[in-house]
């Protein structure tokens, strides 16, 4: 198939683009800064506030399925500007959308958004996607407007849409924005000869981390064969501890640096949701291959 990714240049888009053009998909890669040309790898510069830009793009590339990943993807940016994560994570979909039902209207199309639109759920059980979504931050709301109105459009248009709640994805080259990057770049700093003080937010707090690899495996096989109209939850269903993984990191780089809490990253310990991935097991056969210390070697090998 040629697909359409959009946030191409992004952490899961460069995995995406590598494990689409692995199975024999030719990929037109779409950002405001994108990758460059590869085999199989078609980049376009566009902006996705742009609805002419977005028309266009899709014009040109007339993809045969779009992974719509563009947008804001870290939970204090959508709080620090709410107006512009909800027209980047809303808007966006719809501009993006129009343009398929205009120009590609049989592209199987798969919007991700996230697990935020649970919320911290009291649900005992794993979660479901019938379940209702309870997000607590502008992040998780944005994204749960996006999931509705993906599967509301799709349906209004007979377009074949489907939407996918990942849970936290870790792996090499994510922004040390992010909790285990930043771990592991403060742990390199101090074997390179800095401070041996390690300052660090709630370590009690509770992820379930899947490989960035496992993620976007975990798409190609939706766009592959997903059922149009569906929702899916995406995650490896391993919670576990920060500290733990803390823990963990220190004894890869070989370091026992002091630990410090830092006020201005500390939050109330809490847990992700228990996500529920059956469905997506059943749909495409989908299950995380990647066990979490691979993926933390593999996140120290490249930093």
């Amino acid at each position: 198939m040629r697909i359409l990714v959009t946030g191409a240049g992004g952490f899961a888009g460069r995995h995406a683009i590598a494990e689409l053009t692995a199975h024999g998909h030719t990929v037109e890669a779409a950002d405001l800064r994108p990758p460059a040309a590869g085999a199989g790898v078609t980049p376009h510069a566009f902006d996705m506030l742009d609805p002419s830009a977005v028309d266009a793009l899709v014009r040109a590339a007339r993809p045969d399925a779009c992974l719509h990943l563009a947008g804001i993807a870290y939970v204090p940016a959508a709080a620090s500007d709410p107006a512009h994560a909800f027209a980047i994570n809303v808007i966006g979909v719809l501009h993006v959308l129009r343009a398929l039902s205009d120009h590609a209207r049989a592209a199987r199309t798969l919007v991700v958004t996230s697990a935020e639109v649970y919320g911290a759920h009291p649900c005992p059980a794993p979660i479901r996607e019938d379940e209702p979504f309870r997000p607590e931050s502008l992040y998780g709301i944005s994204k749960a407007a996006a999931d509705e109105a993906a599967r509301l459009f799709g349906k209004q248009m007979g377009l074949p849409v489907m939407t996918v709640r990942p849970g936290n994805h870790i792996g090499p080259g994510q922004s040390p924005s992010f909790v285990v990057p930043a771990f592991v770049r403060q742990l390199a700093a101090i074997r390179a000869g800095a401070a041996p003080v390690m300052r660090v937010g709630n370590l009690d707090s509770r992820r379930d981390f899947t490989d960035v690899r496992d993620v976007v495996r975990g798409y190609r096989l939706l766009l592959e064969r997903g059922a149009p109209g569906a929702a899916y939850n995406l995650a490896s269903g391993r919670q576990v501890r920060i500290g733990d993984i803390l823990d963990r990191l220190q004894a890869l780089l070989g370091v026992q640096p002091r630990i410090e809490t830092d006020a201005a990253r500390y939050r109330p310990a809490n847990a992700s949701p228990q996500l529920d991935t059956s469905r997506i097991r059943h749909d495409v056969g989908w299950a995380p291959s990647f066990d979490l210390d691979a993926t933390l070697r593999a996140i120290v090998a490249a930093a």
